[in-house]
């Protein structure tokens, strides 16, 4: 019977699908994970043996379940249990947290993780969804004739999945509001330092701006503002003269970016800090050379403007702003009689571009700039722009009355709601938060009580952070969706 049965699967049709499954890039998945190691690692629970059996049999299963979706695209749906520390002054406080994994998108699965540790996800949200599907590994998934789904008991892809209920704004509010206000109330000394702290620094140094811009929570911004003003307190006429006039971030990595910020990594020690400051002065050279090269580049492609832009948690330095300069000046020197052809005399001064790390995707950005990497050749880079130049005109166009029009809807939303603070993520267009605001402030007699004072980040899913400030899809589901 079953060699029959065997024979009879073998000899059936497999059909090969027409679309392509894709994933992340391993690099791409363990740098979004990477905060999440930090605060689960085994490592950190030594004097606890229970938590950190627990820890390393999660972070096993957990591994197992990214390889199962990276290699097959499916995997179990599973859920994991980790321990994990409250914060750097309660080294004996650990928090049971519950990891539920059912997605088949690794995006989704990595959203998932840090969501439920109330982690930022800033740094997979700014990955477009083109650069996770071009570096991530390419797979042609079989369909095999519904007989084998039968006689296997696998879920076949030709039934019809089942519709997963919708979660509505006002219900997802009352499950997580409370826990919004207990974080709120748990920080809220911590957020009382880091004012009182940079309110020092600011009158001390004269610098222009202080902020923070990493994956860690403020508790770990606070730190920095402490180390940062006991190495103040003992060289402070040094420092005062170097960053008088400057802009400090505390971020991810420690440098002189290509806007001239003095950069300090959240996970450096005072004395590689202090190296840095002790250096700025040779990056002004570097920081000189740039508008020259950026007009030179715009030279070759028909005057088009170059600008600079910083995504959040991904700043790009001085130097390494250069090397990708003269990287992409390079191959477009090569093709200046292509540039000819394509543009003939058309002007594109009217036109902005922003010259990206090697691992970007060309895209046209929510603000209508080309976003180019220096690793592409200079013929494609030349064909994009072409191609998408009249798309780009229409959101250059009209940009600037998108820009005022959400900014009106912000405000608007903010008094009617009477919220704190409302922002949104940088992959949120324009159009996507005006149409979110507005649904908010039509529908402030039924969400007022629930977010009063409260802070919201508009993005592309649910979560409550760190701070307590909440993330809402810009696309959310009413009560009477």
């Amino acid at each position: 019977m079953f060699s029959s049965l065997f024979r009879g699967l073998h000899r059936a049709k497999c059909i090969a699908c027409v679309g392509v499954v894709r994933f992340l890039s391993t690099q791409e998945v363990a740098t979004a994970l990477r905060p999440f190691y930090f605060i689960v690692h085994p490592d950190l629970f030594g004097q606890f043996p229970m938590e950190r059996a627990v820890n390393e049999d999660s972070l096993k299963r957990l591994s197992e379940y990214v390889t199962s979706l990276q290699v097959s695209g499916r995997a179990r749906p599973t859920e994991l249990i980790f321990y994990v520390r409250q914060n750097s002054e309660s080294a004996g406080q650990m928090k049971k947290v519950k990891v539920k994994l059912a997605d088949k998108s690794l995006r989704q699965t990595v959203l998932s993780i840090l969501g439920s540790c109330g982690l930022p996800v800033d740094y997979i949200n700014n990955i477009p969804v083109s650069s996770a599907e071009a570096s991530g590994k390419l797979l042609r998934s079989l369909q095999w004739h519904p007989s084998f789904y039968a006689a296997t008991d696998r879920a076949s892809p030709f039934q019809t999945p089942r519709a997963n209920p919708q979660l509505m704004l006002r219900t997802w509010l009352q499950l997580n509001i409370g826990r919004s206000r207990e974080k709120v109330d748990a920080i809220h000394h911590v957020q009382e330092d880091i004012i009182q702290l940079s309110a020092m620094l600011h009158d001390a140094l004269n610098v222009q701006e202080i902020r923070w811009d990493s994956v860690w929570g403020i508790t770990h911004f606070r730190g920095c503002l402490k180390s940062f003003y006991r190495l103040y307190a003992e060289h402070p006429r040094t420092i005062s003269s170097i960053l008088k006039g400057r802009r400090l971030i505390f971020s991810n990595k420690t440098g002189v970016s290509r806007l001239g910020e003095i950069v300090l990594s959240s996970e450096d020690v005072p004395t590689s800090w202090m190296r840095l400051l002790l250096s700025v002065g040779g990056y002004d050279s570097v920081l000189e050379r740039l508008p020259f090269m950026e007009q030179k580049l715009s030279a070759l492609l028909n005057g088009i403007g170059i600008i600079r832009q910083e995504r959040s948690h991904s700043r790009v330095m001085a130097e390494d702003y250069e090397l990708l300069l003269n990287k992409l000046l390079n191959s477009l020197r090569r093709c200046q009689d292509y540039v000819s052809k394509v543009f003939e005399d058309t002007d594109l001064s009217g036109f902005e571009m922003v010259v990206d790390g090697e691992n970007a995707p060309m895209t046209l950005t929510s603000t209508g700039s080309f976003l180019i990497p220096a690793s592409m050749p200079g013929t494609m880079v030349i064909d994009y722009i072409h191609t998408h130049k009249a798309e780009a005109y229409t959101v250059l166009r009209d940009i600037h009355s998108s820009l005022r029009k959400e900014a009106e809807c912000v405000e608007k939303c903010a008094l009617a709601l009477e919220l704190l603070e409302i922002s949104k993520d940088e992959n949120v267009t324009p159009q996507q938060m005006i149409s979110c605001c507005e649904r908010l402030t039509s529908e402030y007699w039924r969400l007022c009580v629930s977010l009063h004072q409260s802070r919201i980040q508009v993005s592309h899913y649910y979560s409550v952070m760190q701070d307590g400030k909440i993330c809402i899809p810009w696309d959310w589901i009413g009560d009477d969706s």
